[in-house]
């Protein structure tokens, strides 16, 4: 789906460990990526300046190794704001996904201090892989290589008919038409019936139908350039079903768009912000259609 990725990392995330899995990732069909970390200024009370002893800590760090498995790499390390720095070399390499690590925090910290992920997708018009470091630390290095030989290969859409689930699915045909490498090998399209105040509702059958039809219309869209499509229509809480069904189908990563993210701020439990908080599977996040 993608090809030139910029890796995001605050080199506690663990994602500086992908700089030995390069020729892993130029198996799964990467051809370049650059590694960008992001050194805040110090501010002296007087005036503000380069942290000059942690840019050269950094450096040492972040170094590409000899063998890249013939993946163009380069690592930058810049002083300023993450979300500001991540954005700029972005634009400036024309990445085509932004990978970077998120804390899990509830709702609240996020109101109040921010999310990098959702500072940088409002910024500019790039998806983001976000990753939770537990992930990438506890896997073994035999473990991490096969990962990022198939980082896109099988994928959860949550659809359900809105204009965010059509634009989260015309983004990934998009990617899927440009792109035939890395491959998705298979594609699950979860709709989930819910019930927003009553959670001990019965179903309606019609709608549950519905959405069966939905979800197989869509599926044929997607088959041309998937090997396998599944659909799922479960009934509930939306998170608390993706979340169950993300341990049975062996999934790489879920996909969204920031549209999905809409009640974040205002505390709401929203499908896209309760993912990114709780899940522990990458979310490959698309931007806004507006943008």
């Amino acid at each position: 789906m993608f090809k030139k990725l910029l890796i995001a990392t605050d080199l506690r995330d663990g994602l500086q460990r992908l700089l030995q899995f390069l020729p892993a990732l130029g198996a799964g069909g990467i051809e370049a990526v650059t590694f960008v970390h992001a050194v805040p200024y110090l501010d002296t009370g007087v005036r503000v300046r380069e942290d000059k002893e942690a840019l050269a800590a950094a450096q040492a760090k972040l170094v590409a190794p000899a063998n890249t498995g013939g993946v163009p790499t380069q690592c930058l390390v810049r002083s300023g704001k993450p979300a500001d720095v991540v954005v700029q070399v972005a634009q400036e390499i024309r990445a085509e996904l932004i990978i970077l690590g998120t804390q899990q925090r509830n709702v609240l910290a996020e109101r109040l201090l921010g999310s990098d992920a959702l500072s940088i997708i409002r910024k500019c018009d790039i998806p983001l892989m976000i990753i939770r470091p537990q992930l990438v630390q506890v896997l073994t290095a035999e473990e991490l290589e096969l990962r990022c030989q198939h980082l896109f290969y099988h994928l959860m859409l949550p659809y359900r008919g809105r204009p965010e689930s059509k634009h989260l699915l015309a983004q990934v045909l998009d990617r899927l038409q440009k792109v035939s490498q890395p491959k998705v090998e298979t594609c699950h399209l979860v709709w989930v019936v819910e019930d927003p105040i009553r959670r001990d509702f019965e179903p309606d059958p019609q709608e549950i139908a519905r959405a069966e039809r939905e979800l197989a219309q869509v599926a044929t869209q997607l088959t041309p350039y998937v090997s396998h499509v599944h659909t799922h229509v479960r009934t509930g809480n939306p998170v608390e079903a993706c979340l169950e069904l993300a341990q049975l189908l062996d999934i790489s990563a879920v996909t969204l768009t920031e549209a999905h993210m809409t009640n974040l701020w205002n505390l709401s439990l929203s499908l896209g912000g309760e993912l990114l908080r709780r899940i522990p599977y990458p979310l490959i996040l698309f931007p806004s259609p507006e943008k």
